[in-house]
């Protein structure tokens, strides 16, 4: 099952919306030039030699960034666009921003948050398990937020390329969240606790060129297999909000308060809360008007 945009289009067409909308997923075609993709290698580069264009407090402490010295597994930088102005460019490039407007049925598109993975090659191991986005955002009040996920080369299955569960969007709320972890390396344990629940099991593996991304819904259940071949797999994922996200306060079953990275970097609104709209820590990808 495949669904790509035309060459050179930087918005979905209605039909691809409604593929989106269906299927909670979406390809598009050949649409980043590739200085983008060669500006984010060398801004990792310079990230991993310690490198900032801005410093993040808390960066590391609160959040993963990678540094050499802390392993040889895989590597994980979040907010990292807000660290580098090399990986911004493509982070948050006017054509993801168009294109995943698109598929959200928003007029605008801001960044919510952002992160590299590199995934060794020959690692059995590293495996990202079936997970939801949107059940570590609980303090978003919006349901629309979606991901757009750039390989930084070509990308088949053999190098663990992101898998989403087709139409998963539709039902992951149902599911008990403890048959869901990031964590776990069992990615066949999902398949027969999700047919017992009366859902089709249907992985999508997203078999990407250099220069496509894909774009998920925050309520699909995805995640990644290890990868086979003898290259680094690299990827940037960017995590996007239309401009109806506010801020909610949410807690944990401990009741302690939910406090997101993105909570600590980002101005306060008149009431005191995490600001959104914060331009600084969220800037806006694509706004309709500018098209």
């Amino acid at each position: 099952m495949m669904n790509t945009m035309q060459a050179g289009a930087e918005r979905l067409t209605a039909e691809e919306v409604a593929f989106y909308q269906e299927h909670g997923w979406v390809i598009s075609s050949r649409t980043l030039p590739d200085g983008l993709i060669e500006e984010t290698l060398a801004g990792l580069e310079e990230h991993w030699s310690g490198h900032r264009d801005r410093l993040l407090e808390g960066a590391g402490q609160y959040c993963s960034d990678w540094m050499p010295g802390a392993g040889d597994g895989t590597r994980n930088n979040e907010y990292i666009s807000l660290q580098n102005r090399r990986i911004s460019r493509l982070a948050w490039s006017p054509i993801v921003g168009a294109v995943a407007a698109s598929a959200a049925g928003t007029r605008c598109i801001r960044l919510f948050d952002d992160q590299t993975v590199y995934k060794p090659g020959g690692q059995p191991g590293a495996v990202v398990g079936w997970h939801v986005d949107g059940d570590y955002w609980g303090t978003c009040t919006s349901q629309n937020l979606l991901t757009a996920w750039i390989p930084l080369h070509d990308c088949g299955e053999e190098m663990g390329p992101i898998v989403v569960l087709d139409g998963s969007h539709k039902w992951s709320h149902l599911l008990d969240r403890k048959a869901l972890s990031f964590h776990s390396a069992n990615m066949d344990a999902l398949k027969g606790y999700v047919e017992e629940m009366g859902f089709p099991f249907q992985p999508v593996v997203m078999e990407l060129k250099r220069g496509q991304f894909s774009l998920h819904h925050c309520r699909a259940v995805h995640g990644s297999f290890p990868n086979r071949s003898v290259r680094p797999r690299i990827a940037l994922a960017v995590h996007l909000q239309g401009d109806d996200n506010r801020y909610r306060a949410a807690y944990h079953r401990d009741g302690k308060p939910v406090v997101l990275f993105n909570d600590r970097i980002c101005r306060k609104n008149a009431d005191g809360n995490p600001d959104y709209q914060d331009d600084t820590a969220f800037p806006v990808l694509w706004r309709e008007e500018e098209m």
